[in-house]
């Protein structure tokens, strides 16, 4: 498959968020626009109005480097996975997922002092992705096979090894977590889901019929992906530094 396809061929919420993720860390790199234009700035927001920042701050990946391209590749694979996948067919969800997922790193900036929420960001999808196909045997460094729950962590702690701190990591873990618990862990025992998508993001952008999520019930993954036990198939798991 040519890049022209590879691209044309990404489903439409992983094509905007590695179009932006990409197109945003190139022009703070190559001088196009400030990289500190680009940072979350809490004060510039409220007082100056600078509300791009909202979504930069989530888009720019900082300085070009490895750390950089292994951010791109898990955030496009593990969102083409879900999109294709739990979100099939079903794009209204997958936005409300992310923009969720958003705000809760927003706020965790806000009280962190975070100038960047890119790399949690990436996690926090692998974090969903890895609890809907929690047995899903995935392959890292050094030939080493585990099941899919453990990625994240082994991530986090990979991370510490290279000498990171592994915030990042821990950070997009707790968020994809909370979301996780709220979409489809509380509703199975309280009965009520907080987090059913809104009306006009279904009319902006409605199902298509046989999406696979659609078979699930009010807050539930679809049980083949929970309970996924084919060992045959293996999912790479990069083992480098997620970032600084």
């Amino acid at each position: 498959m040519d890049p022209q396809e590879w691209y044309a061929s990404m489903p439409k919420v992983t094509k905007f968020l590695f179009t932006g993720a990409l197109v945003t860390t190139l022009a703070g790199n190559f001088g196009l626009v400030s990289p500190y234009a680009l940072l979350l700035n809490f004060s510039a927001i409220y007082n100056k109005f600078e509300i791009w920042r909202l979504m930069t701050g989530v888009l720019f990946f900082g300085k070009l480097g490895f750390p950089f391209l292994i951010n791109l590749y898990f955030l496009y694979n593990y969102s083409n996975n879900l999109e294709k996948g739990l979100f099939d067919r079903r794009t209204a969800d997958y936005v409300f997922m992310i923009t969720i997922e958003w705000i809760i790193l927003l706020v965790v900036a806000f009280f962190m002092n975070m100038p960047m929420v890119g790399v949690p960001l990436v996690i926090s999808i692998l974090y969903v992705w890895c609890n809907v196909n929690p047995e899903m045997i995935v392959s890292f460094w050094f030939g080493t096979k585990f099941k899919a729950i453990y990625l994240p962590w082994v991530l986090a702690g990979f991370n510490i090894l290279l000498g990171g701190s592994g915030f990042a990591e821990f950070v997009g873990i707790f968020v994809g977590h909370v979301y996780y618990f709220l979409k489809y862990q509380y509703p199975e025992t309280s009965g009520n889901d907080f987090l059913q998508t809104p009306g006009f993001l279904r009319r902006l952008f409605p199902d298509e019929q046989g999406g696979v999520g659609s078979l699930s019930g009010f807050g539930e993954a679809p049980a083949s992906r929970r309970a996924a036990t084919n060992t045959g198939r293996t999912f790479t798991g990069n083992g480098q530094r997620l970032g600084d």
